[in-house]
């Protein structure tokens, strides 16, 4: 999100993005990775050649502009980790638009943000996501995904732990379409969360069976004060904090792996 590795900063010059991507990927190479997790969507955008989803400002410092003479970081960057005998896991945000409320006004035109407003939510601090609750935000960041597995030879597809954010945001019009069949706000959410995850698993690999699907969510699922199956611990767990139950994930077998992030 702040060009912490990649690229080393903003620019359309296809020299500068390989150049970074090479030593980046030789660095992987010599510090013994055999696999390479690469960001490739941010912020509803992209890192790719994309029909569904703009070039990423991070990568070119204008959202909606490419790189120059055709340059793909994602098609360069499988290629330059395979040549190393390495994996490249493409990695997505699912749901977040912008990760400040002063990117709101820099989304590009075609940005399904722009075109699908109705989609659309904003949380306390004033960023904007794709509502987890509403399954037309599902079913585009599952296409998103899978027009990922479809056009590259990525070995894994994965996301990463941000699902309801912990600002706060009115999702109460959505909610009341399910509110009866989910008298809880937070088992509906956690409900809507775990479509997603079952939904993606089954569109990557209905594409591509051999690619992994992966999660990275909260080191912590919940903590046994405050649901008997958790875990000693007092942090802010992932099932009540950002209603994600990726031990649902794992018992369902929606993941081929979880990669719990210390984070708390």
């Amino acid at each position: 999100m702040a060009n912490i590795d990649y690229p080393s900063q903003q620019t359309t010059n296809p020299e500068t993005l390989k150049n970074d991507l090479i030593s980046i990927m030789d660095n992987c190479k010599a510090m013994g990775f055999n696999a390479v997790f690469f960001q490739v969507r941010p912020a509803s955008d992209a890192l790719y050649a994309s029909s569904i989803f703009p070039w990423s400002r991070y990568l070119t410092g204008t959202q909606g502009t490419a790189p120059d003479g055709g340059f793909d970081p994602l098609a360069f960057a499988v290629q330059e980790a395979h040549a190393r005998g390495m994996e490249l896991h493409a990695w997505i945000n699912p749901y977040r638009i912008t990760n400040s409320s002063a990117d709101n006004d820099r989304l590009a035109a075609g940005n399904p943000a722009v075109q699908h407003p109705e989609l659309v939510i904003t949380d306390s601090d004033g960023k904007m996501y794709y509502n987890p609750g509403d399954s037309a935000s599902i079913n585009l960041i599952v296409d998103g995904a899978v027009e990922i597995v479809k056009n590259y030879d990525v070995d894994g597809l994965h996301m990463d732990d941000y699902f309801y954010p912990e600002g706060d945001f009115n999702d109460d019009v959505t909610y009341s379409f399910y509110q009866a069949q989910y008298p809880d706000k937070g088992d509906w959410r956690r409900a809507m969360v775990n479509k997603l995850v079952q939904q993606m698993d089954e569109a990557v690999h209905a594409e591509k069976p051999d690619v992994e699907f992966g999660i990275s969510p909260r080191g912590i699922w919940a903590n046994a004060s405050d649901m008997p199956e958790g875990s000693a611990t007092a942090g802010g767990g992932s099932y009540h904090k950002i209603y994600a139950d990726s031990r649902a994930w794992v018992k369902n077998g929606w993941v081929d792996y979880i990669m719990p992030l210390s984070l708390i």
